[in-house]
């Protein structure tokens, strides 16, 4: 059984017939379509991982062409060896941030129906304000025998 990874990759060599490639890979439309139709066979014949959880989400074929559009997009662009070598690097860090917490989900749709830049303003501050606690809840909890540290740190504790 084969990664997605790999499903991926061996399936973009088997629509362009070669094996290696000295730049970044460009696909056709149909090309495309091509290979997320063989990875999507993948998944369905067993052939290429998929967990037992992915399988009950995706649960009919057009369902996994989806998903298998967005992965075959996701190796495209991280995969050295179809992507021409590069290192991948995210084009908008930290977009996501937050995104599981109701308030500011609620603050960044609030500010989205605003048009004067004063109240703009007031909400983006009250935004990174909650990012802001969102943060130093995740900061890990660590229990600390400050017996056991030097003297000449001492003055840091609390700090």
């Amino acid at each position: 059984m084969k990664n997605q990874k790999e499903a991926v990759f061996s399936a973009v060599c088997s629509v362009l017939d070669q094996d290696s490639f000295d730049s970044a890979v460009e696909l056709t439309r149909e090309e495309r379509a091509t290979v997320i139709e063989i990875v999507t066979q993948g998944f369905t014949s067993g052939t290429v991982e998929f967990s037992d959880s992915a399988k009950m989400k995706y649960d009919s074929e057009s369902k996994i062409k989806a998903y298998t559009n967005g992965l075959v997009s996701n190796w495209l662009r991280k995969d050295k060896r179809l992507n021409g070598g590069v290192q991948h690097t995210i084009s908008n860090p930290g977009s996501r941030a937050g995104a599981g917490d109701p308030i500011l989900k609620n603050l960044k749709l609030f500010k989205s129906t605003l048009t004067d830049a004063e109240h703009i303003a007031a909400v983006d501050q009250e935004i990174e304000k909650r990012m802001q606690q969102l943060k130093a809840e995740r900061v890990k909890k660590v229990d600390i025998d400050l017996s056991l540290i030097p003297a000449e740190l001492q003055d840091l504790i609390g700090g």
